[in-house]
């Protein structure tokens, strides 16, 4: 995990954000009625889909190249590197700086099942065949109990597989989960349908529970632990199988086992093929609110199960 660099003034302005849209006559008003339809229609559609349709009408069909793998991802520079494409950007939320990618989000809506999702990291390339681990290092501040990372392949809102990194408060305070999500179409004209593999990881994984008094505090320093050292999340695909996978920094918690890093994985779930590009995003629960949530991204990758 990359060290805590210092920040210049355009990171430090952006992070101090986080405190405070008869019968021809009858063919012609036809034909313009559909016109106006048509145009109503396209300013309801997000920047995202606006763009697919811009190139469909000019016979652009975009085309996605095989990402050579071993890929690395530093975040060096001032910018995005020119093989990162940003959907529904929204430039005043994130900075590229001193290798890392700090990126803001509040609201509650940004999710991979959401179209109007801002700032969606998309890697302009599809893996090639066969397995490979999407891996994504980083720090993530839970500070509105309502905090996500979403990691994985899309396709659009409606068909993607993702490994999504999770704090959701309930009755016992904030906790932490994990799991594999899977969205995708079934039937032509239907809704997708979502599957996923979860794991409630402070209901036995890590911590048997955080709801009795030795619980709670071992529950609060792994959360802090999560900004403070970092985690590392994975998407690994096997054949037709996926399955995530969370590294982070633990405090003793006794009976053998000890404090240091800990690996947990979800069970497997299938896809009958490969699809989408490679994405990742910060993302919240709806009930964040107003609340902000902020992360730091140092490094993202994807690598054969042997590199």
């Amino acid at each position: 995990m990359a060290e805590c660099t210092k920040v210049s003034s355009r990171l430090q302005k952006l992070v101090r954000r986080s405190g405070k849209s008869e019968r021809s006559l009858f063919q012609a008003t036809a034909v313009f009625l559909l016109g106006a339809v048509s145009a109503q229609a396209q300013t309801n559609l997000t920047a995202e889909e606006q763009a697919r349709l811009a190139a469909a009408d000019s016979g652009q069909a975009p085309t996605a190249t095989a990402i050579e793998l071993p890929f690395e991802e530093p975040f060096d520079g001032k910018d995005l590197a020119g093989h990162w494409q940003l959907l529904n950007a929204d430039k005043d939320s994130f900075v590229v700086e001193n290798g890392i990618l700090l990126a803001l989000t509040s609201g509650g809506k940004n999710s991979l099942r959401n179209a109007d999702t801002s700032n969606i990291f998309e890697l302009q390339g599809v893996p090639p065949e066969g397995d490979f681990d999407l891996d994504i290092k980083g720090k993530l501040d839970p500070k509105t109990g309502y905090d996500e990372v979403w990691l994985g392949l899309r396709e659009s809102p409606d068909n993607f597989i993702a490994a999504h990194l999770y704090v959701l408060t309930k009755g016992c305070g904030p906790a932490l989960f994990l799991r594999t999500v899977a969205n995708q179409p079934v039937m032509p004209e239907g809704e997708p349908v979502l599957t996923a593999a979860n794991h409630s990881l402070f209901d036995g994984p890590i911590i048997k529970s955080v709801c009795d008094k030795a619980g709670r505090p071992l529950g609060d320093q792994i959360l802090s632990n999560l900004f403070a050292e970092g985690f590392e999340l994975t998407l690994s695909r096997r054949g037709l199988r996926y399955r995530t996978s969370l590294t982070l920094t633990v405090p003793d918690r006794g009976a053998q086992k000890p404090a240091g890093l800990e690996t947990v994985h979800t069970n497997w779930i299938a896809r009958m093929a490969p699809f989408g590009k490679p994405v990742f995003l910060l993302g919240q629960g709806s009930r964040a609110g107003s609340g902000e949530t902020l992360a730091e991204f140092d490094h993202f990758s994807i690598r054969r199960p042997q590199q």
